[in-house]
């Protein structure tokens, strides 16, 4: 009887080793992306509150023996980050195991290696998808959303100081992906405000963020000689100034949208992609029917700690004020 179990044990051990190393070949043909679009950061602990502060902004001038000015920093809004748990699993029954008749099942983990860094791209994109609504749950994913109650993407940003109006970094017309309306929106992010209607520091090169629809067109923008909408051939003045992020995940045929386009600053919008938790393979043996489950499993979290520094427009040519 023991030796029984000895062997048994072992062949679930051989089974454990192949079912790692397919694991390892998952992760390794599939790495996560939205590293490309969003910031990404590791965080501890259940969840974390992060508030925004303002800037301060400029020096101010002074005569000798005059004291210094003492900036006064007003508190932004605060966001939530909690992390949520994702995974899914694999049975392989002991019959298959005492059989080497397995092989189907080494093809799911694979898959669902793949998976637990292919969910993270799709995960992190839905901070786009549901950009025009304050929707906390988004095609299966959880956001975290800014404090300012308004969506991501919104015409009529609060502020928390007193008597500064509201902002904006959406298209109060839904336009359509343009030459034009990529200036406009290049201008939107220049002239974004912090909450106490001091300046900021653009912070680097901006991105297009696609669907595939908008691919070729967002390329010609952005890389072609002349410009692609003048019939005189005129140069194309922003050749270079922008990079192009095209995602699966935000086509209409996943429950995105085929016009919908956006700009972000990379590593300066604080749209964050957060693990607390890398993927880990797990495995149980049930000692009632004897199968074996094979999880994989991630913690993580998406947020929107500030909207500036980022952009966005329906691109359905309707008006929109949210």
């Amino acid at each position: 009887m023991i030796e029984s179990r000895g062997k048994w044990t072992d062949l679930i051990a051989g089974v454990g080793i192949e079912i790692g190393e397919v694991f390892d070949q998952g992760q390794e043909e599939y790495t996560p992306g939205i590293g490309q679009v969003l910031m990404t950061t590791s965080g501890t602990g259940a969840q974390r509150y992060v508030t925004s502060k303002t800037g301060l902004g400029r020096l101010s001038l002074f005569d000798e023996g005059d004291d210094l000015k003492i900036a006064n920093r007003n508190k932004g809004y605060t966001t939530k980050v909690a992390y949520n748990n994702y995974g899914e699993g694999v049975m392989v029954t002991k019959n298959n195991i005492m059989d080497r008749d397995y092989s189907e099942q080494l093809d799911e983990m694979k898959d669902l290696s793949r998976a637990a860094n292919f969910s993270q791209d799709e995960a992190g994109m839905q901070i786009f998808n549901g950009g025009f609504a304050t929707t906390e749950l988004v095609n299966g994913y959880k956001l975290n959303m800014y404090g300012d109650g308004v969506p991501t993407f919104s015409t009529v940003h609060p502020s928390t100081v007193p008597g500064v109006s509201t902002q904006s970094n959406a298209s109060s017309t839904g336009v359509a992906l343009t030459v034009d309306s990529v200036e406009t929106a290049d201008i939107n992010l220049i002239e974004q405000q912090t909450d106490d209607a001091l300046p900021m520091a653009k912070g680097g090169k901006a991105t297009l963020v696609v669907p595939p629809a908008l691919r070729r067109k967002a390329k010609e923008i952005a890389e072609s000689e002349k410009n692609p909408e003048d019939a005189n051939n005129a140069v194309n003045v922003y050749r270079g100034s922008y990079d192009v992020a095209e995602s699966t995940f935000l086509a209409a045929s996943v429950n995105g949208s085929d016009t919908a386009w956006f700009m972000v600053i990379p590593g300066r919008a604080k749209l964050v992609h957060e693990m607390r938790q890398e993927p880990v393979l797990e495995s149980d043996v049930s000692i009632l029917n004897k199968n074996v489950t094979y999880t994989v499993d991630a913690r993580w979290a998406n947020g929107i700690l500030d909207w500036r520094r980022s952009y966005g427009s329906k691109g359905d040519l309707a008006a929109y004020s949210s």
